[in-house]
C-alpha cells in the first residue's frame, strides 16, 4: 500500500467517526470497516485494498489516531466517537440509553458525586436521555428492587418536584437542602 491511499484511508477512518459523531452516533470498529468497504476505499489507478490489509490500517488509525475517542460499551465493545463532536459524557449516556437503570443509576451517583447536587426526576424526559414517564417509573422501581443500587433515593421538595440523589456521596439532609436551592432558584431568576 502506498503512503497515499494509507493516508487517504486514514482521514476516511476518521472522517467516518467525525460524520457519526455529527449525527449523535457512536461506531464500532465493524461500522468504519463496512464504511470504508462501501467506499471502495483506493486511490486513482490503484488496485483495491484487500479487506485484510484496510483491518490492519483500521486497528492502528483507531489506536493511535488522535481526535479519535473510545470508549468501553455495556455490550462489552468498543465505540468510537469525535471528542471534539461529542463529549464523553455524551458518548456514555448514549450507550447507556440501552439500560435504563444502568443509565439512572450512574447519573445520579456521578452528580451526587461531582457536582454534589440530587437531580430532578424530569431530567431523565429532555435530551440527552430522552425517556418516558413510564420508562423512568420502571427503571426506578428495579433501582430500588435492587441489592447494588440501595443508594439510590430521592426527596421532595415543598413543591413536590422530587430529585434523586445517591446517599454514598450526600447525607439526606444535604441532598433536602440543595434540592429545596435549586428549587427557589428556578422560581427565583
Amino acid at each position: 500500500m502506498t503512503p497515499e491511499v494509507e493516508a487517504q484511508l486514514t482521514e476516511s477512518v476518521r472522517e467516518a467517526v467525525r460524520q457519526a459523531s455529527q449525527e449523535l452516533r457512536l461506531v464500532t470498529r465493524d461500522d468504519i470497516l463496512a464504511a470504508l468497504q462501501a467506499e471502495g476505499q483506493r486511490a486513482e489507478g490503484e488496485p483495491p485494498v484487500p479487506d485484510e490489509e484496510l483491518g490492519v490500517l483500521l486497528d492502528t488509525t483507531l489506536a493511535g489516531a488522535p481526535g479519535l475517542a473510545a470508549l468501553h460499551s455495556l455490550t462489552g465493545q468498543t465505540l468510537y466517537h469525535d471528542p471534539a463532536l461529542l463529549s464523553q459524557t455524551y458518548a456514555r449516556i448514549l450507550d447507556r440509553r440501552s439500560s435504563h437503570v444502568v443509565l439512572l443509576s450512574e447519573e445520579i451517583r456521578a452528580n451526587s458525586r461531582d457536582y454534589p447536587r440530587p437531580v430532578p426526576v424530569e431530567l431523565f424526559e429532555a435530551a440527552p436521555f430522552d425517556l418516558t414517564p413510564e420508562e423512568i417509573d420502571l427503571a426506578l422501581k428495579a433501582l430500588a428492587a435492587s441489592p447494588d443500587h440501595q443508594d439510590i433515593t430521592f426527596t421532595t421538595t415543598p413543591a413536590g418536584v422530587v430529585y434523586l440523589f445517591s446517599t454514598l456521596h450526600l447525607e439526606r439532609g444535604y441532598a433536602d437542602f440543595l434540592a429545596q436551592r435549586a428549587e427557589s432558584l428556578v422560581m427565583n431568576p
